[in-house]
């Protein structure tokens, strides 16, 4: 029986390749020989021999091995300091005879090869950073609203309502103090992303909450608004600055100077007295000129100055102005003598101002009753445009002795019907009114910076009969009648004094002013409408009241001419037969053309914020109050 084919176990396997030849091939089975009887099937080839494999490989031989790991990536490319620093190591490790050959092939060069190269790095340095720095520090400034700044109320912050460190979002208009992390400025910038600040103090512009400041290459991009904030003017500006028209944000034309005053409460009667001295020139050069910031000023005098500023603001975003730092700074100094919520009269506040300026320009830094005593005969802007100086000679009014029993009333009331009036005294024949020979008569000359006139008594009302004409009429006076209240003749009695006025020197601009408003027996304010009438050029002063000659060397400057022409014209409207009803105080101001003769004078008629031209032969219809008058140069203007 033949003997079936069986494969060599692996350890067979293992065995024919450590001997030196392979085994024997099986004996062949013979044809037809089968255990079962049947053919045998045909033979397959045998298997081809095993790879030459290590025991411990061979017998893990049905596990796929992992792949092969990738190879590492290639290291990075020095940097130019390793660089640098690499040779300097390599430099290090070199004897003493390298660096003796390296010492004097530098002397020999000169260091004008290595100041040039050193000095290209930190320029490359430098304009690549000032590049970052404009692109960071230009990021915000396209957000800024020029529509909604506003620097003409105080600045206190709007959260603590501190003046300390006040900064003003360009974004939205508000203020707040501070810059730091708690700052509310800062908390702001954060909550509603307004990220432009500009210190109010400085004018130095933040980006927050990153807390840096603007450089200078962008400072250009604000400059408008640094002078919104502080305007500045030097004598170029002051000398066009009445011939040209400027434009606001939205391109309308404004005059400056001709600018209308926000009424925050009542305040029209400040309004018309700032208006009427803003257009005095040499007081408004003086302040034009003035930096607030100046060393020894008051703050009146600074807040006063910066409102000029402003009315006269040729680049200006709006034609308007407030002046709300200057009434609250008002209040406070006048110790709320003149409030924003009460009506005053404009002459008790004109008076009021004049002094207080002059007082703290003659004294800076002065308080109190100290800066009063030394600004006696000190010289200042406010003295040199409005101080005149008037002499008064006035006697006491004698008293009248009641009689003492009704038939000495009897007798003198017998003695006034025959018309011989009382012999002696302070009464002539004619029964008008005279010094007393018998009694002293003081005289002295007294400094003025305004000049008061007592307006006629009105007629009693008419009409009564039944003329309507008659009932119509407005009484009217010449300027040139009240002007002879001081022609050295005429005597008026007031404050139980008997006096006589006459004008020794006149000033530069002469402030007049109507008495409008007297109380009567009751307590009772009435107003008086007469009209006064005045020409607005060419007024000879000395015609009406004649010049005394000069006393002393301080009143030598005898001035060329007496002639006036008007500045502004202070009128009040109110309703026909009442006081104060619907009343308002308006001021008439007018430019001034360098050549009068071929540009004639625009007058304007400002109250509170409307501006409007107004005829100049139309001004005396109304109720003057209050005018000041320039007197002409030797020169024409």
């Amino acid at each position: 029986m033949a003997h079936a084919s069986i494969p060599p176990s692996k350890r067979q396997r293992v065995g024919y390749e450590d001997s030196a030849s392979p085994p024997p091939p099986p004996p062949a089975e013979e044809d037809g020989e089968h255990t079962n009887g049947f053919p045998a099937p045909p033979r397959s080839p045998p298997p081809p021999p095993p790879p030459e494999l290590p025991l411990d490989v061979a017998e893990n031989a049905d596990i796929v091995p992992p792949p092969p790991p990738s190879p590492p990536p290639p290291p990075p490319p020095p940097a130019a300091g390793e660089e640098d620093e690499d040779a300097e190591d390599d430099l290090d490790i070199q004897d003493a005879e390298y660096w003796t050959r390296l010492a004097q092939s530098s002397s020999a060069s000169g260091p004008s090869s290595t100041a040039a190269s050193s000095s290209k790095e930190p320029a490359a340095a430098a304009s690549g950073t000032s590049l970052a720095k404009n692109s960071k520090s230009a990021l915000y400034l396209d957000t800024i609203n020029r529509a909604v700044l506003d620097f003409d109320f105080e600045k206190l912050c709007s959260v603590s309502l501190s003046n300390i460190n006040v900064y003003a979002c360009l974004v939205c208009g508000k203020y707040f103090q501070g810059r730091g992390r708690n700052s509310y400025a800062y908390l702001h910038s954060i909550d509603t992303s307004h990220h432009v600040f500009m210190n109010l103090a400085t004018s130095q512009t933040y980006i927050l909450p990153d807390n840096y400041a603007v450089p200078e290459e962008s400072q250009a991009a604000l400059q408008d608004i640094k002078y919104l904030l502080n305007p500045t003017f030097d004598t170029r500006t002051l000398a066009t600055l009445d011939e040209k028209e400027a434009y606001d944000l939205n391109g309308t034309a404004y005059s400056p100077g001709f600018v209308g005053l926000n009424n925050v409460g009542k305040n029209d009667y400040v309004n018309v007295v700032v208006q009427a001295l803003v257009h005095v020139r040499p007081l408004r050069d003086f302040f034009l000129r003035q930096h607030e910031a100046q060393a020894g000023t008051s703050e009146l005098v600074a807040r006063f100055g910066a409102l000029v500023r402003k009315i006269w603001n040729p680049r200006a975003f709006k034609p308007q102005v407030s002046p709300h730092e200057f009434l609250q700074q008002v209040a406070q100094v006048s110790h709320n003598r003149f409030k924003i919520t009460e009506q005053a009269d404009p002459v008790e506040f004109l008076g009021w101002l004049l002094n207080r300026l002059h007082a703290d320009l003659a004294s800076p830094g002065g308080k109190g009753a100290k800066r009063k005593r030394t600004a006696v005969g000190v010289e200042t802007i406010i003295s040199r445009c409005f101080q005149g100086v008037v002499q008064v000679e006035s006697q006491p009014l004698e008293k009248v002795e009641k009689p003492e029993d009704d038939a000495a009333v009897a007798a003198q009331a017998e003695r006034l019907a025959n018309g011989a009036g009382p012999t002696g005294g302070q009464v002539d024949g004619n029964g008008r009114a005279c010094f007393d020979p018998a009694g002293k008569v003081e005289r002295k000359d007294s400094p003025f910076f305004l000049l008061s006139m007592d307006l006629p008594t009105p007629p009693p009302v008419l009409g009564t009969d039944g003329d309507d004409e008659s009932a119509s009429l407005v009484p009217q006076v010449t300027i040139g009648q009240l002007l002879a209240k001081y022609d050295g003749t005429s005597l008026h009695a007031s404050h139980a004094r008997l006096s006589k006025y006459q004008l020794r020197r006149l000033p530069p601009f002469l402030v007049l002013h109507f008495r409008r408003f007297t109380k009567n027996s009751l307590g009772q304010t009435e107003r008086n409408p007469t009209l006064v009438n005045f020409p607005t050029t060419n007024l000879d002063v000395s015609r009406y009241a004649p010049l005394l000659p000069a006393a002393d060397a301080m009143d030598t400057d005898s001035p060329i001419a007496n002639a006036y022409d008007l500045v502004a014209n202070v009128v009040y409207d109110a309703t026909p037969g009442t006081v104060n009803e619907n009343a308002a105080w308006k001021s008439h101001v007018h430019t001034s053309p360098a050549n009068r003769k071929q540009n004639a004078p625009k007058w304007f008629a400002i109250h509170d914020l409307i501006v409007d031209p107004i005829d100049p032969h139309m001004i005396f219809l109304a109720e003057s109050h209050l005018q000041i008058w320039q007197k002409r140069s030797s020169s024409p203007p």
